[in-house]
């Protein structure tokens, strides 16, 4: 009998031996690659060979998953980490990413591009240009903000704490995702080269 390509998303869980919460967050996050249906039932779809290797993973990496430490216990005292630690360095990082994500769009963004790159309405922006937490220029009919100044704000403190809009947590989560994949490089770097050091 051949071996299965794809799991679902309760077979999943099942085989991981996880919790339909912690699954789901393993989901929405990208921890695991994974296919979106669209459907209310059997949501996702995950490649078996993927499976295979994050269980593997989970079973013989210390510290593998240790960020998500009581996260999913059934403790009523337990309360949900932000979805981004908004310290001085995680928002200068996020900052310097931004940056580099929009580095070909002009440093003079329309209210409508700026809008459309975080999720929010234009009416937003110009609400934001009204209380001067940004500084905007009309030019004809069109309303500019300076793209620098843009992304300071969207790298605040203030917004990163409290992401409101899909969009705008989409962008936090590929950031999270590649922050994640560079400290496990780092890791396997440190491995090999202790591992070189003491042949």
């Amino acid at each position: 009998m051949t071996e299965k390509q794809f799991m679902s998303g309760s077979e999943l869980r099942q085989y991981l031996h996880i919790s339909t919460r912690k699954m789901k967050y393993l989901m929405d996050n990208n921890y695991i690659p994974h296919e979106n249906t669209g459907h209310t039932t059997h949501k996702y779809r995950v490649r078996t060979e993927d499976a295979v290797r994050f269980k593997t993973r989970m079973d013989t990496e210390p510290g593998f998953l240790s960020e998500l430490s009581g996260m999913f216990s059934n403790r009523t005292e337990w309360h949900p980490l932000p979805m981004f630690e908004a310290t001085p360095e995680n928002c200068e990082a996020f900052r310097q990413w931004l940056s580099s994500q929009w580095a070909e769009l002009p440093e003079a963004l329309p209210t409508q591009t700026a809008a459309e790159l975080v999720g929010h309405s234009p009416q937003r922006i110009h609400e934001w240009i009204r209380q001067e937490v940004l500084v905007g220029i009309k030019l004809g009919t069109i309303q500019y903000c300076a793209k620098a100044e843009f992304v300071n704000f969207m790298a605040s403190p203030q917004r990163l704490a409290h992401p409101r809009t899909e969009k705008y947590k989409e962008l936090i989560r590929e950031f999270k995702s590649i922050q994640r994949r560079e400290r496990e490089n780092e890791q396997r770097r440190q491995k090999r080269k202790m591992m070189k050091e003491s042949t």
